[in-house]
């Protein structure tokens, strides 16, 4: 019989998307697929995380829960990306994007590293900020008029907005931004640096932290509200007054109920409850931040030229962008196909274009290749607001707007 924890979990988040399930086929797999061999850990925003290895073949995607026993899942038949499903459970995706289905239900999930990665670590005068990859922060911080360090954590992304920033929204739901400045240093808005440490640490003090409490088959586990992150419980400690209040207070086996307690850190999936605070059966977390489009490994679909909307009787004319992590970017300009690389930094970004194939078109495709190029030349900057890419040039100018293919 199959597992339901993971359903459960997938159904208590946010559904981001209904969909049905695709049912296996004895096909021989075709399409691409992630590289053979590899462990990928996924963050999903408002869901459970997650990691899954691929066989070194490739035919066999195993998902990997803490506290669940392992699924396994075929590889089947798709036209792009890649897809694994035994008819229950799906994992779909197309290079670092993926939504994981179970029962019809659907969460949307983003490649963060390979489990075992390890985190990078920047200090400065008064702070030490951790980043894991998959996403998360912790952070040791000497303020004013406080005696002991703060304890922060939450999560980090690279938001494109005119150039690119790093940006953290942690517990207190603040938000702070820096510049990357190379591979070693940070620069925040008020200019304070932090340097790269060649040794990370992982900041495993006491933090104060605010979750969904449920007990499991193998313990209990904890999904803290502001990394979405799911923590196996150890024993010992205040583990059994934790356990204690949920059972008293649980409507079902299956419920997580909100707590708080304060707790250290144990390796990367365990977590230490040190004091167990409070527990309120009617409590929740907050909503993760919303997630958008990546700028990289994203194709982007034109609706707009400067102001004006565009519309194709053929689909296949429509130009597209993509942009790789390696700083090349591939386009097609609704005629030819146009390659080239890019410079993104905290002031901007810039295409310079390369080879383009010359083949001949309609008069009206030309035209629009032509308007297309033009205005792809002349981008200095980048927003992204969810699913919409907008470049403009020097002066502000909104000269393209694109919206990310939908999965």
């Amino acid at each position: 019989m199959k597992v339901l924890a993971l359903l459960l979990l997938l159904i208590a988040a946010p559904a981001l998307a209904q969909t049905g399930t695709t049912q296996p086929s004895s096909a021989p797999p075709t399409g691409p697929t992630p590289p053979p061999g590899l462990d990928v850990a996924y963050a999903c925003p408002g869901g459970p995380d997650f990691s899954a290895h691929f066989t070194s073949d490739g035919d066999l995607a195993t998902l990997r829960m803490p506290g669940e026993p392992d699924i396994e899942l075929p590889r089947q038949n798709t036209n792009t990306g890649f897809l694994y499903t035994d008819g229950y459970y799906e994992l779909r995706g197309r290079a670092r994007e993926a939504t994981l289905t179970a029962a019809g239900r659907s969460i949307r999930c983003h490649a963060a590293g390979r489990p075992g990665e390890p985190p990078r670590t920047f200090t400065g005068a008064n702070s030490t900020l951790t980043l894991f990859p998959d996403g998360t922060f912790r952070l040791r911080e000497k303020r004013d008029g406080v005696a002991e360090p703060v304890l922060d954590l939450g999560q980090w992304a690279q938001e494109v907005d005119g150039g690119a920033r790093l940006v953290m929204r942690g517990s207190d739901n603040s938000r702070r931004a820096f510049r990357e400045v190379g591979a070693g240093k940070l620069i925040d808005d008020k200019g304070a640096e932090l340097t790269l440490a060649t040794t990370p640490d992982l900041i495993d003090g006491k933090f104060r932290l605010r979750g969904l409490y449920r007990d499991a088959q193998d313990g209990g586990l904890f999904t803290e509200c502001y990394t979405g992150r799911t923590y196996g419980v150890t024993p010992g400690g205040a583990e059994p007054d934790l356990e204690r209040a949920w059972t008293q207070a649980t409507p079902s086996r299956e419920a997580s109920l909100y707590v708080e307690v304060v707790g250290k850190f144990v390796d990367r999936s365990g977590l230490e409850v040190e004091e167990f605070l409070s527990l309120k059966p009617n409590g929740a977390c907050p909503p993760l931040p919303t997630r958008g489009a990546a700028l990289r490994d994203t194709e982007w679909r034109l609706v707009e030229i400067d102001g004006e909307k565009v519309t194709f009787d053929d689909w296949r004319r429509r130009p597209t962008l993509r942009l790789d992590d390696e700083g090349r970017f591939a386009s097609s300009s609704g005629c030819n196909s146009l390659a080239g690389t890019y410079e993104l930094n905290p002031d901007g970004l810039r295409f310079v274009a390369g080879p383009m194939t010359l083949m001949a078109c309609p008069p009206p495709a030309q035209a629009m290749e032509r308007r297309f190029i033009d205005a792809l030349g002349a981008v200095r900057s980048a927003q992204i607001a969810s699913t919409t890419l907008d470049l403009s040039d020097e002066t502000g100018k909104r000269r393209l707007r694109f919206e990310a293919r939908s999965r």
